[in-house]
């Protein structure tokens, strides 16, 4: 049986493949637009992504100008704060940086130091106080007559008078010479030969005398000289003498100060006022735990002594451990976090100066926010302003309560400000973070309204880290942790000392020989050595020249 044939249309055919064909290419069109679209978004996301990455290396760019700016302005800039009159009055109540190398004069821009052109002089000062010799001068046989006839001169009453002063260092070798007997009797009760007993030493059996050692410690501990170069300066006039000999009789020195180091440390305690600061200081001595060679050197201000204690830490522990556990009041200082830790009975009180300087640094680093900063500035100095006046009133009075309320009206003012700059969303980053840091600083940057005796800044503490800086500068640090102790120790005496307006020379040669007549140990009334402890006439006989007290 045979298969029927079917006829097949060859333009229906034709037709087919075309549809066929077609829909592919619509598939393979629809296909390239996903992955083209795809493609864009991905494009599109990358763009956003590089966006967003620019703006953030922009900001980091900025941000670094700002501190290249701050480093050049540390280095090379001047290191006063002080820009014009309206600021003047802030920098005379501490809320700038202390070291003022310019001042201005009504806003007409610095002036040099000193005396100024057209200024009444105060004339040349006697100096009466200094030991005085008289030097007679005369004319010389030849010069004595007239060159004419040679008729000899008669001599004038009186003298005309002129001064110097002259700077005479030496060193001299005392010899104690003691004298000798021999009894006269039989009675055999004393020696054959009896001798004066030996003038009592600061260290016994040492070669040197208690003013030799009062110039070394106040050469090194007061005005930071080197040991080396001490003894540099001992050979100019004659002494050789080696480093070790002064190091040894240093540490037992070290032993005769630790005990007024002690009491000192014990009044720093029992205030409830303390200025702190603190700064690095190098103690050269492998310790167990420490892996490198910086310490610490913390200072504790209160209004009759200035403390400073050496430690391998920087935590909270150095001053909790100061104070002790149930220690009350106020502290002033930075802040560092270690401050804010120190006891639940202990509040900060911020340095303004600090907080203005955050101002400063966008001045200086970011030059589109200069006015921003600069109005900032200004309320930080009104309330530097406002509270000197409140101070410079009779507390309590109408005079005092009248400033009072003007500075918590800016207070106020400045805290709304703060709040509604932060609430902007358009408030640059620099900005948003000093106002939040201030926010969050508010409670303790203020106490000073509630506390009238609370000084706004804490500069004497920044003045008082000075000192040893420079000595950090000029020996390094200290080589040991008993030489770390040590000028712990002398910085509190010395600084102790001129806060109470004692001449640390007077005391040191007063103690020194009384510690020698001990037979080189602490004397047993060592208490009233201690500055508040003084009677007036050791207050009188040891008073800086020029300040009594």
């Amino acid at each position: 049986m045979s298969t029927p044939s079917v006829d097949i249309n060859p333009t229906l055919f034709d037709l087919h493949q075309q549809v066929n064909y077609w829909q592919s290419m619509h598939a393979r069109a629809v296909e390239r637009e996903s992955f083209w679209k795809a493609k864009a978004q991905e494009l599109e996301a990358i763009v956003r992504g590089q966006e967003v990455q620019l703006k953030v290396q922009a900001e980091q760019i900025e941000a670094l100008k700002a501190k290249v700016c701050l480093l050049q302005q540390q280095v090379f800039g001047q290191k006063s704060e002080q820009t014009g009159a309206s600021e003047s009055a802030a920098q005379t109540t501490g809320g700038a940086q202390q070291e003022t190398e310019a001042s201005s004069v009504e806003g007409d821009g610095p002036c040099s130091r000193g005396k100024q052109p057209g200024a009444k002089g105060h004339g040349r000062k006697l100096r009466e106080n200094l030991p005085k010799e008289e030097t007679f001068h005369r004319l010389p046989d030849s010069a004595s007559c007239c060159p004419e006839c040679g008729a000899p001169f008669s001599q004038f009453p009186g003298t005309e008078d002129s001064e110097e002063i002259d700077w005479e260092v030496r060193l001299i070798r005392r010899v104690h010479k003691r004298m000798r007997y021999r009894p006269t009797c039989q009675c055999e009760v004393v020696p054959r030969i009896i001798t004066v007993p030996p003038a009592p030493k600061l260290i016994p059996k040492g070669l040197f005398s208690t003013g030799f050692w009062t110039q070394v410690l106040l050469e090194k501990f007061l005005f930071q000289r080197p040991l080396y170069r001490i003894r540099q300066v001992l050979a100019l006039h004659g002494l050789s003498v080696s480093g070790g000999t002064l190091s040894g009789g240093l540490q037992r020195i070290g032993e005769l100060i630790q005990p007024l180091y002690a009491k000192i440390l014990e009044q720093s305690r029992s205030a409830s006022h303390w200025k702190m600061d603190e700064t690095r200081w190098l103690v050269f001595a492998d310790v167990a735990g420490k892996k490198s060679y910086r310490w610490w050197l913390w200072v504790v201000i209160t209004h009759d002594t200035c403390a400073y204690l050496l430690d391998p830490s920087r935590s909270s522990q150095v001053p909790k451990k100061h104070l002790g556990e149930e220690a009350e009041g106020i502290v002033n200082a930075d802040r560092f976090k270690a401050y804010q830790a120190i006891g639940e009975n202990v509040q900060v009180a911020f340095c303004w100066s600090h907080i203005r300087r955050d101002f400063i640094r966008i001045r200086e680093g970011y030059k589109t926010l200069q006015p921003w900063a600069n109005d900032w500035i200004e309320r930080i100095n009104d309330l530097f302003r406002f509270n000197q006046e409140r101070l410079d009133c009779k507390p309590n009075s109408d005079a005092f309560l009248k400033k009072d309320q003007a500075l918590r009206d800016a207070v106020a003012h400045m805290e709304k400000t703060r709040d509604e700059h932060l609430a902007d969303p358009s408030l640059h980053k620099a900005c948003q973070k000093v106002l939040e840091s201030l926010r969050e600083h508010w409670a303790g940057a203020t106490l000073f309204v509630d506390h009238p005796n609370i000084p706004m800044d804490n500069n004497e503490a920044e003045r008082c880290l000075r000192n040893p800086v420079i000595g950090r500068k000029n020996y390094y640090g200290s080589g040991s942790v008993w030489s770390g102790t040590l000028t712990a120790a002398l910085f509190t005496l010395f600084q102790t000392l001129l806060k109470n307006q004692i001449d640390p020379q007077q005391f040191l040669l007063a103690y020194f020989e009384a510690c020698a007549q001990n037979g080189g140990k602490p004397p047993e009334n060592i208490d009233d050595f201690l500055p508040w402890n003084l009677s007036q006439d050791r207050k009188i006989e040891w008073a800086l020249p020029g300040k009594p007290p």
